[in-house]
């Protein structure tokens, strides 16, 4: 069964160094929670601190089971997260990652627009 997931992986950067710290505050306003959003290639997120940082990815997994595949989802991001960090030169470990799958979310009828 495919699902679609909606998975937010967060970090903490390590051993930044200056050029590296130089580099992310010039493009920080890219990359505030304004630019967020959840993307098939991942959106790259991080605090003006530069502590912190977020990826979001939308993923679609196809899997027998909803527990599997919200497993396979976390495991993917991961992956993306941390192929992301590498590519861009950073340093950084996983603090958490959570997903919600898309199918699962009901609209209450009466909600207002």
């Amino acid at each position: 069964m495919i699902r679609n997931y909606r998975t937010t992986v967060r970090g903490r950067f390590t051993d930044l160094d200056d050029i590296q710290r130089a580099s992310l505050h010039a493009a920080q306003e890219d990359h505030d929670m304004f630019a967020a959003s959840f993307t098939p290639e991942g959106t790259f997120l991080y605090t003006p601190q530069l502590l912190n940082y977020q990826h979001r990815f939308l993923l679609t997994i196809d899997e027998a089971s909803p527990d599997d595949a919200e497993v396979s989802a976390g495991i993917r991001a991961e992956e993306l997260s941390d192929a992301d960090l590498a590519a861009r030169g950073l340093g950084g470990r996983i603090v958490d990652v959570s997903s919600v799958c898309i199918e699962d979310v009901t609209v209450r009828s009466g909600a207002r627009r």
